[in-house]
């Protein structure tokens, strides 16, 4: 777990919560009521939990010692079913109500983009998902946003502050602006080469300004021991799931096999699921001119590829709608309570875990 995350001052003072939760605990303030509470965070729909991180960083702030031990919460990564709770805290009603609006915020959210990541990861059936989605969000949650879709089985995001808070090297190494200002792609090519960081793999961008299959030739020829290349084909040219194996099979007919192949734009699991099929397909192919050309016994070493090394997501992750998950008061003062159509007191779970604090 990230060790720091970056919370607005007004969300740690509660500065965000709903009205109506402010005035009531008003109200019972000038009353003199304070009655202890336990709140549960139930869940409407399936998904990956993440957010835990997010809700400790704030209860250290404001929730006394003596309540520490009655907060319990799923792990970030783990899965739920419908109507589990994911989150449980017991504390007085002054204390934790400013900031059940959000408690359920931060986990609602990140558990959307980690469930719409691990939706891309089953899709691509082993292929590695990067989420390249940090332009289409507000940059306040940008961090967390590719944190959580980590935390949902993506193996890199491609922002400074989401590989921070995850331990990893942010993935992209060649903005389309490199091709552009070059006005040549081996040109391109060749600033990347020369300047980027040396522990950095030179992935090289195709598609931009010119023809993939030919960009792609003139980058191998040029610069025989480049990591990879990356298919940026824009969506005015309806996609680029064929120009995949085109690219694929020129490399591979050109001596470069080993070169890796990604591919990113406005993918989802549907499309992602689609470039399997390709794949599939490809390897059938291969497959046939294997036994045609060499016999049953010698197979063609591509068998054992994959069509593409990684599959960036632009949009999908990122603008994934949160999780429908609702705060519900379940135990005022040690006494079962719940509002229509639930059951009283506590539902029973034995995956929450104690939360710790440092």
């Amino acid at each position: 777990m990230a060790k720091e995350f970056d919370i607005l001052p007004k969300v740690l003072v509660g500065g965000t919560s709903e009205a109506s939760i402010k005035r009531t605990s008003d109200i019972l303030r000038k009353q003199g009521v304070n009655p202890k509470i336990t709140v549960e965070f139930i869940s409407r729909e399936e998904g990956v939990f993440c957010g835990i991180g997010e809700v400790t960083q704030l209860l250290t702030r404001n929730l006394p010692e003596a309540f520490r031990d009655d907060v319990w919460s799923l792990n970030d990564g783990d899965i739920f079913q419908k109507n589990e709770v994911l989150l449980r805290i017991s504390s007085t009603y002054a204390i934790i109500s400013q900031f059940i609006t959000a408690i359920n915020g931060f986990i609602s959210s990140s558990s959307g983009w980690a469930t719409a990541a691990k939706e891309c990861v089953d899709a691509a059936d082993g292929i590695p998902i990067v989420n390249f989605g940090v332009s289409q969000i507000h940059p306040n949650v940008a961090g967390i946003m590719d944190y959580s879709s980590i935390q949902g089985g993506a193996k890199g995001c491609s922002s400074l502050a989401g590989a921070d808070l995850s331990d990893l090297t942010p993935a992209g190494s060649m903005d389309e602006s490199l091709v552009l200002l070059s006005g040549d792609v081996v040109e391109a090519a060749e600033s990347l080469v020369a300047n980027l960081e040396s522990e950095l793999p030179k992935v090289v961008s195709i598609g931009i300004i010119g023809d993939e299959t030919e960009e792609a030739k003139k980058i191998v020829e040029n610069f025989p021991s480049i990591r990879g290349l990356k298919i940026e084909t824009p969506p005015e040219r309806a996609g680029n799931r064929f120009v995949i194996k085109e690219v694929r099979e020129r490399l591979d007919q050109l001596g470069f096999a080993n070169t890796q192949l990604s591919v990113s734009g406005d993918f989802n699991p549907k499309s992602i699921s689609q470039i399997i099929d390709l794949e599939k397909e490809w390897q059938v192919e291969i497959s046939k001119i294997s036994i045609t050309e060499m016999g049953d016994s010698q197979m063609s070493p591509n068998l054992n590829r994959r069509i593409v090394q990684v599959i960036g997501i632009d949009r999908y992750i990122a603008c994934h709608e949160p999780i429908n998950i609702s705060p519900h008061i379940k135990v005022i003062d040690g006494n079962p309570v719940a509002k229509r159509g639930q059951v009283p007191g506590l539902i029973s779970s034995q995956r929450l875990l104690k939360v710790e604090f440092e």
